[in-house]
């Protein structure tokens, strides 16, 4: 469920302990979700914003080191700020240092690289001719741009390199050039050059060590980046509150209804002044949403977090049905036992690399897992192979009506229909039970009965299943009590024409939402189809040869793999939609709430 919070001004004295400090110990609190009067600006933020983009870049040159060099880091304990300072200015300037030195050897490789195309010749020589009066020019051409130039006696073939003309002019004309692409020679000859190269590639690679040896700091900074991040957390706070006449500094928040002795005995042992009230409609848009849900229900947390989905403090918490739904959904998106049992694998693979730890995004795995190898078994769906389905041991463990290969199509999409039709009653129905004591639950029930009565229309005009003579009247009965009940306007009259207004265009995309659910028969259908194909592929009419086994492995590996991928964008595009538009439709949830979160430091 959704908590209950409370309105908060909370006032700090600015005479006796710093306010920073007060505020440090509502952070260690952990409890209040600030809402700023005014976007916070300061020129301290702006420095630590600075210093923790330097922190960032300086973790991503060390990270580079300990991947290349396998350094190993050290843990270190309280430090002082000015000992990180010092190690994220070493780094940078380190880094720094790295890059101009790669780019000059960079540079010296490519002069030396001219006197492989073009020979020993000294600089010097270039500047004896210009003294002469006589100057010389070389070029790259291709072929075509030589043949612009035959006949002339000051233009000089010296021979190719990379597929391209070496070209020289020879002219007593100091501005004379060629219209093509001028090669310049090195400014210092070839031993000094290599000298000099030397000399770089040691210098580069004494800062290469150098990085290496900082690389085993990299926890120094990390311990840092933690602790400038919650001094600009801070600082946000401080500057996003108001001062009355620079003697009591203020803010507005939020906390939980459950935590509010908590912070009262804080404030109180502090002393700070608050100011403590219900929430109001006026203050709707900027309540944060905190969900105390079930270990089920936090499952998909995930998965909600990745889309950005959180309901609003006013709307309904749909953690645990969206879990439910998406869990079922998940098993007939992909629909192979087989699959399953390879995301299980995986699923504990990871787990074991993580050492077990206790996480949710591991919890959601298994529970799809189990839910994708429940459903191949339904339908006797084993990597897309028949004969595997049609062993003894598995054969009696599918569902007939339900099976991939030689089942009742027309059952299925009906229970697909069925599905949806339960999917957007439980909306209705949290609906009802969050309307309970106003007439406003008596309108979910009505559209709970327009439901029903649009999953007979959808059975009847796509599968041509006969509708129950009682349709009629789920439809009357279910249109009376929307029209009656559903808008609470200045009056009755002018609420019940609203409502009947709404009628028609809300019938028909229930209507719709209800067909929408056949994209699971769909979508699973295709990655049924797909695996035996691949089968085909691999296998045709069987294996002769070595290399037609051989073949067949990469083909099946490959193949499944692709299927697999895309089973599970499907799981994401479709089983995501499903509760996220259609169900959260229904419920009248538009997910448009901002996640609680409380101001927080530790240090």
């Amino acid at each position: 469920m959704i908590a209950k919070m409370k309105k908060l001004l909370l006032f700090m004295a600015n005479t006796g302990t710093p306010v920073d400090a007060q505020l440090a110990e509502l952070g260690r609190l952990g409890l209040v979700h600030i809402v700023p009067f005014q976007p916070p600006r300061n020129q301290s933020i702006e420095l630590i914003s600075s210093q923790l983009q330097e922190v960032a870049k300086a973790l991503e040159v060390l990270e580079r080191v300990s991947a290349e060099q396998a350094v190993a880091v050290t843990t270190v304990g309280k430090q002082a700020d000015h000992d990180a300072e010092q190690c994220l200015k070493q780094v940078l300037e380190a880094d720094d240092k790295r890059t101009k030195l790669l780019q000059a050897k960079s540079n010296l490789e490519a002069e030396l690289q001219w006197y492989e195309q073009w020979g020993h010749v000294e600089p010097s020589s270039f500047q004896e001719l210009n003294a002469h009066g006589v100057y010389l020019r070389l070029y790259e051409a291709s072929e075509k741009e030589l043949k612009k130039l035959n006949g002339r006696d000051d233009v000089h073939v010296l021979g190719e390199a990379n597929g391209l003309q070496q070209v020289a002019l020879i002219t007593e004309e100091a501005d004379e050039t060629l219209p093509l692409n001028e090669v310049k020679a090195p400014e210092k000859d070839r031993s000094e050059l290599e000298n000099t190269l030397a000399d770089t590639i040691a210098e580069l690679e004494s800062t290469e060590r150098e990085l290496t040896g900082l690389a085993a700091e990299k926890v120094r900074l990390q311990e840092a980046q933690k602790s400038w991040l919650e001094r600009l957390d801070l600082l946000h706070v401080e500057y996003g509150g108001e001062s009355l006449e620079g003697q009591v500094n203020y803010w507005k928040g939020y906390i939980p209804e459950k935590q509010i002795d908590a912070f009262t005995t804080a404030a109180d042992q502090n002393g700070w002044g608050y100011v403590i009230e219900d929430t109001t409609d006026e203050d709707v848009d900027e309540v944060p949403t905190l969900i105390y849900t079930s270990r089920w229900g936090d499952r998909i947390r995930p998965v909600m977090n990745f889309m950005g989905l959180v309901p609003g403090y006013n709307e309904l918490d749909v953690s645990q049905v969206f879990m439910l739904f998406f869990t079922f959904f998940t098993g007939i998106l992909v629909g192979d036992a087989g699959y399953g049992l390879v995301f299980l694998l995986l699923t504990l693979f990871a787990h074991k690399k993580a050492g077990f730890k206790r996480q949710v995004e591991f919890q959601l795995m298994y529970t799809l897992s189990v839910s994708i190898l429940f459903w191949g078994v339904l339908t006797g769906t084993y990597f897309g192979s028949e004969t595997v389905a049609n062993i003894p041991f598995l054969a009696n463990l599918r569902v007939e009506k339900l099976a991939s290969f030689g089942g009742d199509n027309v059952f299925v999409q009906r229970f697909m229909f069925f599905v949806g039709a339960i999917h957007l009653t439980v909306g209705h129905l949290q609906q009802a039970i969050r309307y309970i004591n106003r007439l406003k639950a008596l309108a979910q029930l009505g559209w709970i009965s327009i439901t029903w009565g649009l999953y007979f229309i959808v059975n009847q005009m796509v599968l041509q299943v006969p509708a129950p003579d009682y349709m009629p009247w789920l439809f009357i009965g279910g249109a009376l009590l929307v029209a009656l009940f559903a808008s609470s306007g200045t009056s009755f009259f002018k609420g019940m024409l609203s409502s009947i207004g709404n009628l028609p265009l809300n019938i028909i995309n229930g209507f719709s939402d209800i067909i929408s659910y056949v994209r699971l028969y769909a979508v699973g259908l295709s990655t049924v189809l797909m695996a035996a194909s691949f089968n085909d592929m691999a296998i045709g009419d069987g294996l002769t040869t070595v290399l037609a086994g051989l073949g067949a492995v990469i083909i099946l590996i490959l193949g499944h793999g692709l299927n697999m991928a895309l089973a599970a964008m499907a799981v994401l595009v479709h089983g995501v939609r499903l509760n996220m538009l259609e169900y959260a439709g229904h419920a009248d949830v538009e997910f448009s709430g901002s996640e609680y979160n409380p101001f927080k430091i530790n240090k």
